[in-house]
């Protein structure tokens, strides 16, 4: 199970292996997304990964 958290335009993006599944304005409330479906989910061996990828800043 692979999930992914994107920031893009200050909204925090949740995907599930590949599809968006949930949108927040908060890193926070993305994240708690992400440990609420993996409580939820039978990962068993499989295992889980999670990346976080953050906009690029104008520097």
């Amino acid at each position: 199970m692979k999930f992914e958290v994107i920031e893009q335009a200050g909204t925090w993006i949740v995907q599930q292996q590949g599809e968006e599944v949930a949108r927040f304005d908060r890193q926070i409330l993305a994240l708690d997304e992400v440990a609420r479906r993996l409580r939820e989910a039978d990962v068993g061996d499989a295992g889980a990964a999670l990346s976080v990828r953050y906009q690029a800043r104008a520097g």
